[in-house]
């Protein structure tokens, strides 16, 4: 070995120590890659006692994880994520902080009647609570449940109530249709229970359902949201084609707001109709009572009576009235205002502007008296911006968005940025590359002469210098 190395230049020995390095390098790289696998997403966006449940039972089955993302993400070896995904799911793990029907499981039969329906209510409500978990919106939820209970002697009885508290994703909400869709939903698994008896909260306890859209109360079915939907788009391609036959572009933004009144409304007028010559009515019955008095002539009969009788008369008139009474029951879904709002580019005077207000409003047949109003904003395209640096517009990611917020149910995403499997590939090219470098300098550098060819080498130099000297 010692010859080898003395026999190699210098280049060759730099060479073969950069080889050797390489090899050291590749293999200890292996050995690490095999020690430490790549972890892929289990299941992220977690509560804490869901990932305390999943890692005590990660424990159980002496599966390795590693928690990120301040504890919501926890992440296994890439090779046993669907793996061990299934096995906990056939293990109902996570049960999502709440208890289901899996309550009656095991049951015992000498439970009384008051502690079996107590069991059935808390079952109920875990159930319900884990289908509107499943929500993209909703975080977490709670559902409290008041269930009447038929007696035989109480004839008078409360009907089934419920609330419901949500709480909801950053930057997320949930729109009147989809309140409504969790207050049918929570009444559909409860007897006796009407959508109407069933509070949405959210985790600010605001009440989230029970609003009409004039907000005075009264929750909006689908049906209702979908006319309002169906109203706003008629009147906005209405409205867009105006324009588009105006301007002759489609560089324009139309909004259109539709507020229905869903409430019914009953007026009962009443008044007297006049009727006869003099408007008092007609003379239904005239009664007159007349009465006097004369002087008594008894104690002088030769004076001839000649001062006055006093005499009275009373009339009494009953007259008859007509009465006219109406009454008007407005139905529900009227229109009770219309807003459009309508932004254009700053082509148009503003004379023109009006008068395509005008036009608009007498297009949908909008009432100012009812409140309805149109809104033409003539806004100025914004100037170009210079293009920054290319190093302002790369954004480095953070340490912690390394891994996707995935949910339970996503794809397993490898952690490693490059993938272990061309590893060993380009180690082995990178090999052969330097043994064929090394036999190539070690070709190149004549090989070294031994002692007695040293010594007829020199023998040759002389006898060639005298040769020279001589002549």
């Amino acid at each position: 070995m010692r010859q080898f190395f003395v026999s190699m230049s210098r280049g060759s020995r730099v060479a073969f120590a950069a080889c050797l390095l390489l090899i050291a390098l590749v293999i200890g790289g292996a050995a690490w890659w095999i020690a430490h696998p790549p972890y892929g997403v289990l299941f992220g966006d977690l509560r804490q006692s869901d990932a305390a449940e999943i890692t005590s039972t990660l424990g159980q089955m002496q599966v390795p994880y590693r928690l990120t993302d301040e504890g919501k993400t926890i992440l296994v070896p890439n090779d046993q994520v669907y793996e061990t995904r299934m096995k906990l799911v056939a293990q109902g793990v996570p049960k999502g902080g709440s208890v289901g029907f899996e309550l009656f499981k095991d049951s015992d039969y000498g439970v009384t009647e008051f502690a079996q329906k107590v069991n059935f209510q808390r079952a109920l409500q875990g159930e319900l609570e884990r289908t509107i978990d499943s929500l993209d919106e909703v975080t977490s939820c709670r559902v409290h449940l008041t269930i009447r209970h038929t007696d035989l002697f109480e004839r008078d009885q409360e009907a089934s109530k419920a609330s419901v508290t949500l709480s909801l994703r950053p930057q997320k909400h949930l729109d009147a249709r989809s309140v409504a869709g969790i207050q049918r939903l929570v009444a559909s698994a409860v007897d006796g229970l009407s959508p109407e008896s069933v509070v949405v909260l959210d985790d600010k306890g605001v009440a989230l359902s029970g609003y009409a859209a004039d907000g005075q109360g009264g929750a909006l079915g689908g049906d209702q949201l979908d006319r309002e939907a169906k109203l706003e788009t008629q009147m906005r391609e209405r409205v867009g084609e105006l324009l588009h036959r105006v301007m002759l572009t489609n560089d324009f933004t139309v909004s259109v707001d539709v507020r229905l009144n869903y409430d019914h409304v009953k007026q009962v007028s009443e008044r007297l109709i006049a009727q006869g010559k003099d408007g008092n009515g007609l003379l239904v019955h005239e009664k007159t009572n007349s009465s006097g008095r004369i002087p008594d002539s008894s104690a002088d009969t030769d004076h001839v009576a000649t001062g006055p009788t006093s005499s009275s008369n009373d009339r009494d008139l009953e007259y008859a009235h007509g009465r006219e009474q109406e009454e008007v029951e407005q139905a529900p879904g009227r229109i009770d205002r219309i807003s459009v709002g309508i932004v254009i580019p700053s082509t148009l005077p503003q004379s023109e502007i009006n008068k395509l207000s005008d036009v608009v409003s007498a297009a949908l047949g909008l009432d100012a008296s009812r409140g309805d109003k149109v809104d033409i904003a003539a806004i100025a395209a914004p100037e170009p911006v210079e293009a920054a640096a290319p190093a302002a517009l790369v954004a480095l990611p953070a340490a912690d968005a390394a891994l996707p917020d995935t949910a339970a149910t996503a794809p397993a995403q490898v952690v490693d940025i490059v993938s272990p499997k061309w590893v060993f590939p380009v180690a082995a090219v990178l090999i052969i590359f330097l043994l064929i470098a090394i036999s190539k300098a070690r070709t190149s550098v004549p090989p070294r002469l031994s002692a007695p060819q040293r010594e007829e080498a020199l023998a040759r130099l002389r006898r060639w210098i005298e040769t020279v000297e001589t002549e």
